[in-house]
C-alpha cells in the first residue's frame, strides 16, 4: 500500500487534520469537524487531540472537547508529525524506577500532589509536579509483584527518575519489558 503524502497547499476539508498556532503561542492539534463561513471570513471547528494524537474527551466523558479555530492560524499536518511525548506519561504505561542498587519496573496506576490539590494529570497528561504511583511488576512474565503479607507491592516517585518502557509481547520466552 502505497502511502499519501499530503501537499501543505492542499485544501483544508472535513476529516483533515491540522495543527494550530493559537494566539497564546501553544500549538494544538485537531481533526476539522465542520467549515464556518461568515462574512468571507473561515473558522474550523477543531476535534482536539492529546499528545498521542487521540482525541480528547470533556469532563462529562461524553462528548469531545471542540475548539474553533481562525482559518488563517491553521496548516495541514503530514504523516512524520510527532509530538515530543518522551516525558508524558498515563496511566497504564510500563516504567522503570533505577535506584543505586537495581530497577525497579512498574505500571502507572495514577497521581496525587505533593500538598494534596486537585490533580490535573489525569485530563491534560502528567504536569511535572505530581507524584506517580505505580503497581510494580516483573521484568518477565509482567506479574505484579506481592510482599510477604500478600499484598501488591507499590511505590511513588516523580516523573523525572522515571523511564517509559515499550512491552515485547511476542517474546519467544513470553512477554518482556524493554528499556
Amino acid at each position: 500500500m502505497k502511502i499519501l503524502k499530503l501537499n501543505r497547499k492542499d485544501p483544508i476539508t472535513i476529516g483533515s487534520v491540522v495543527k494550530s498556532k493559537l494566539t497564546t503561542g501553544k500549538i494544538i492539534v485537531g481533526e476539522v469537524m465542520n467549515i464556518i463561513t461568515t462574512n468571507n471570513k473561515e473558522r474550523y471547528e477543531l476535534i482536539l487531540y492529546d499528545k498521542r494524537l487521540r482525541p480528547m474527551f470533556r469532563i462529562d466523558g461524553q462528548s469531545y472537547k471542540v475548539k474553533t479555530v481562525d482559518s488563517t492560524r491553521c496548516k495541514l499536518i503530514d504523516e512524520n508529525f510527532v509530538f515530543d511525548t518522551k516525558n508524558i506519561f498515563e496511566v497504564g504505561d510500563v516504567v522503570a524506577f533505577k535506584t543505586n542498587i537495581r530497577t525497579k519496573f512498574g505500571v502507572i496506576i495514577g497521581f496525587h500532589h505533593p500538598d494534596g490539590l486537585f490533580s490535573t494529570s489525569y485530563e491534560n497528561g502528567y504536569n511535572g509536579t505530581d507524584i506517580i504511583d505505580c503497581v510494580e511488576i516483573n521484568k518477565r512474565g509482567l506479574t505484579r509483584k506481592k510482599n510477604f503479607k500478600g499484598d501488591i507491592k507499590r511505590f511513588a516517585v516523580l516523573g523525572n527518575k522515571l523511564k517509559k518502557c515499550t512491552v515485547d509481547l511476542w517474546n519467544r520466552t513470553g512477554p518482556k519489558i524493554k528499556m
